[in-house]
């Protein structure tokens, strides 16, 4: 890597990589950068749990009995 290469960082690693070898999935509003296939599939695993957690029905999403 070039020191007068721009870089970046990888959202889940952390790890410097140069921003034209970036693997950057686009989305609506933002843009996320990964150092490799592998970062960005952990990076899809977390956010598939969070969604999951969060669309669990909770005790206060329940309609009122009786």
């Amino acid at each position: 890597m070039n020191v007068n290469e721009p870089t970046t960082a990888c959202c889940v690693c952390c790890k410097e990589i140069p921003l034209d070898a970036a693997f950057t999935p686009e989305g609506a509003e933002y843009v996320e950068h990964f150092c490799g296939l592998e970062c960005y599939q952990r990076f899809q695993t977390r956010a598939k749990a969070a969604t999951e957690i969060n669309a669990e029905p909770s005790a206060c999403d329940s309609p009122p009995s009786g």
